[in-house]
């Protein structure tokens, strides 16, 4: 086995630790009801709108679009046993079988792989939607393709978290929020699409930005109190007052926060999309300047000197053919001859 002698970049590590837990997802989750037993009308619903808003938003360099295509075209199939869903998961490759280490943190023996690259493939399939307007943008190369409004795209993750995610306590939590309208949902996504205003796209992962958000900080709050609890003071602040707790924090996005403390979330727009749909790719200008003059032809000494070397070889090569021609080169080489053996003979 040749191990890779390089390190991955964070676009590959990303896209790797969302496509595990996409499979982990599917296989953890799309049967858990009763794993003997076909899937309901509900569910197999439930789980065709999943694969549709994936197709429509995934990034190719992700390499699920095989995998998830085959899905959908054999959803009737796949939803009779968990056994056919694994022979289709099974024969998709993935890169790397582990999460990263940005995802393998452990507490209390507790590895958070799985809902870490969870949230990643959320934050990347919400960006691309918003990129590719809810697969409105795809129509011209393929007319048939199905759209999603900002609206029926939340349904969609609502109905995923309802039926297939492997957490009853986050389920629940997700959908006491999304049912009351948490962060304005039912107001900022709209159901428009062929009308929809252009920036009305970005709402929803803003909108799923802000839950993401919400349940850190519930994280980081519940490990305030229990360590308060055991009487460590210091601990307890710490967690109280982490702002790394909320995504992203100053340090990696100075210009997401207004004057006044609060989110600018133009800016928090322009950072998801670079963090999970361009992967920080984008044009430096002294980059840009650099490749520009590289594609011009520059001409150094060096060159120069090859040019000259390769034009004596050139002189030289058609003298000689000049010379096997004309037999001249026989007659040089007789007198060559005949001085050669005076000058050794007086010698």
């Amino acid at each position: 086995i040749v191990k890779r002698a390089f390190k991955r970049s964070k676009a590959e590590e990303t896209l790797n630790d969302a496509a595990l837990s996409f499979t982990r997802g599917l296989l953890m989750g799309v049967f858990r009801n009763d794993p003997d037993k076909p899937l309901d009308y509900e569910r197999k619903a439930a789980l065709k709108d999943w694969l549709d808003l994936l197709s429509v938003s995934l990034p190719p360099e992700m390499g699920l679009h095989e995998l998830i295509d085959t899905l959908r075209y054999n959803v009737d199939n796949v939803s009779q046993s968990v056994k056919n869903l694994e022979m289709i998961v099974s024969k998709h490759y993935i890169p790397n079988p582990q999460w990263s280490d940005s995802c393998t943190r452990t507490t209390n023996g507790k590895n958070f792989g799985f809902f870490c690259g969870f949230w990643k493939l959320l934050h990347i399939m919400s960006v691309g939607f918003a990129e590719q307007a809810g697969g409105l943008s795809l129509r011209e190369s393929n007319p048939s393709i199905r759209v999603f409004s900002p609206s029926d795209a939340a349904d969609v993750v609502r109905d995923y978290m309802t039926y297939f995610f492997n957490c009853d306590k986050c389920t629940s939590r997700f959908i006491s929020q999304y049912d009351s309208c948490k962060f304005d949902r039912c107001n900022r996504l709209t159901d428009k699409i062929e009308d929809a205003p252009a920036d009305s796209w970005k709402e929803f992962p803003l909108w799923l930005w802000a839950v993401h958000n919400d349940i850190s900080r519930s994280k980081a709050n519940r490990a305030s109190e229990a360590y308060e609890k055991l009487g460590r003071k210091g601990q307890a602040r710490k967690w109280e007052n982490d702002m790394k707790a909320v995504y992203p924090h100053i340090d990696q996005c100075i210009s997401c926060f207004a004057a006044d403390g609060t989110w600018d979330e133009d800016s928090v727009y322009n950072h998801l999309e670079k963090e999970y749909w361009i992967f920080g790719h984008d044009v430096n200008e002294k980059v840009d300047e650099f490749l520009e003059y590289r594609e011009k032809p520059h001409y150094g000494v060096g060159t120069y000197l090859c040019l000259a070397i390769g034009g004596l070889i050139t002189t030289w090569l058609v003298r000689k053919r000049k010379l096997r021609i004309s037999g001249r080169h026989k007659k040089e080489d007789v007198l060559s001859d005949r001085f050669s053996q005076g000058k050794y003979r007086d010698s």
